[in-house]
């Protein structure tokens, strides 16, 4: 179908034209013609002719102004005839110029509008002047002149003063357009050398904390200060199938390609991702540029960032664990404890494999999840993250087989959930004790003592549940990971468990 189009002779304007504007490349916006992010206006519009039951004059009008010539009967619009804004004086109908009138392809007159009746001018007497003559004189009666009152035998002052007006329009016109393809130019320029800097939202310590989940300002830079010093002997991941050579490491070390991120940008990228579970699409525009350098940044920076990072993660001396109690652990009972235990899970996308669907499901979630184990000393400071496991791996599982065990000595005691109280004989063989609250025997009702038991061990087990509450802090951990992060869960859980130990204790003192 030729679709809609300018009926007026000779106008080639028409909806092929505004898709072809569409596709075209804004400057100003970085982005196309016609989509949400750029608001310039298109070259014309496409106007519908008045229908004929609404102003019937107004489309008659339209037709005679339009003038098209058909063989052996008059023309009518059809429903893809339009006429476009450039034929109108006001860019459209309004009320002052409701017709086309401009460029309509033919010399004859149009009808700008119903003008009121002019006034005659009336007959003026022009009185003779007398005349002697040789033989006599003679009065010569008085003339009547009538003043024909036709259009070109007046002088107009109105449209001389709208032509001057009209060329000074031009002319503030042409400059402005000089002046806008210059401003254009500029933009252009500044976003191609100098993009925007999305350090500058750093600018406080709010901000840090809710863009990158650090305490302060200071925490984050200070983290910067420690990995900056190896960023020359980084190599930004280029995908699974690219193998580097010496030949490609010795021409790496000769040209380094200059990149449109600062260090600093990157690393805040990174975090930005973790922190608030952003698409890498929306990281590309924020940061202006490629979806594909914002995945091999985020790869690249979470391998480099764990790191360093994994080492703020330790599990204490005793000593200093004890020196450091906060007041509920003082008393003898709960003095020896350096261990407090809990499995946390976190949504991923459906696995593709049908055996790894079986591995990932949760009965307790009710999705498919990566399980987790956290261990945190009584002050609240993290000194163990496991990696992650499937869904449906148990709590005694993982605690036995992610490395937990290797960090218990004589004399520890772990304080945990009745979930792991299946552990106890595990425990006994390396000479340390599992504290968990009692439970429920068959029907009867808990005595006093074990109530008050529970208690007890609930307001201490807490504090695990309030640093695995500070890890979901970062958002890529509350939402569904997608498949290709889920590589990435092990590097993740150790950075997220990095910074919160940035934080102050968790206990009051």
């Amino acid at each position: 179908m030729p679709g809609r189009h300018c009926c007026v002779l000779g106008c080639k304007n028409g909806d092929k034209k505004l898709k072809q504007w569409r596709e075209g490349w804004c400057t100003i916006h970085s982005t196309h013609f016609g989509t949400g992010r750029c608001t310039c206006d298109p070259p014309f519009k496409l106007i519908t002719f008045p229908t004929e039951s609404k102003d019937s004059y107004a489309r008659s009008v339209w037709i005679r102004n339009v003038n098209r010539q058909m063989s052996g009967r008059i023309w009518t619009p059809n429903q893809d005839s339009r006429i476009c804004s450039i034929h109108f004086v006001d860019g459209e109908a309004t009320l002052t110029h409701p017709y086309p009138t401009l460029l309509l392809g033919h010399n004859d007159r149009v009808i700008t509008g119903r003008q009121p009746p002019k006034e005659r001018t009336a007959a003026v007497t022009v009185p003779c002047k007398k005349r002697k003559s040789n033989s006599n004189e003679v009065d010569l009666c008085s003339t009547n002149y009538a003043l024909v009152d036709h259009d070109y035998f007046e002088y107009c002052n109105t449209c001389v003063y709208k032509e001057g007006e009209l060329r000074k329009l031009k002319d503030q016109l042409k400059v402005l357009k000089e002046e806008l393809s210059i401003c254009k130019q500029k933009i252009v320029n500044q976003s191609k050398f100098n993009p925007p800097k999305m350090v500058s939202l750093l600018c406080n310590d709010r901000k840090v904390r809710f863009y990158t989940g650090f305490p302060s300002k200071s925490a984050f830079n200070a983290v910067f200060s420690v990995i900056e010093p190896s960023l020359k002997k980084v190599r930004y991941w280029k995908g699974p199938s690219y193998q580097c050579t010496t030949l490609h490491h010795k021409k790496f070390q000769k040209q380094r390609r200059t990149k449109k991120l600062s260090p600093k940008e990157e690393m805040l990228l990174t975090f930005m991702k973790l922190r608030l579970g952003l698409l890498d699409e929306d990281l590309a525009d924020r940061f202006q540029i490629s979806v594909s350098y914002v995945s091999r940044t985020f790869t690249t920076w979470v391998k480099l960032l764990k790191v360093f990072l994994k080492s703020f993660v330790f599990n204490a001396q005793k000593d200093d664990v004890r020196e450091n109690l906060p007041p509920s652990f003082r008393s003898p009972k709960y003095s020896k404890v350096r261990h407090i235990i809990d499995c946390s899970e976190v949504f991923i996308e459906k696995p593709q494999n049908l055996q790894h669907q079986n591995q990932c499901w949760s009965d307790y979630k009710h999705h498919h999840t990566a399980k987790y184990l956290v261990s945190i000393n009584p002050s609240g400071m993290i000194n163990f993250v496991s990696d992650c496991w499937g869904g449906r791996a148990s709590d005694k599982h993982i605690t036995l087989h992610s490395g937990f065990m290797d960090i218990i000595e004589p004399y520890d005691c772990i304080m945990a959930d009745k979930g792991f109280s299946n552990l106890l004989q595990e425990f006994t063989l390396l000479h340390a004790t599992l504290m968990t609250p009692p439970g429920r025997h068959g029907t009867s009702q808990m005595p006093a003592s074990d109530v008050a038991k529970t208690k007890e061990i609930a307001n201490r087990r807490i504090f695990v549940e309030q640093a695995i509450r500070r890890m979901k802090f970062f958002r890529i951990l509350k939402c569904e990971v997608p498949l290709t992060l889920c590589q990435h869960l092990d590097d993740i859980l150790k950075i997220i468990s990095g910074v919160c130990n940035l934080y102050p204790p968790l206990p009051k003192y």
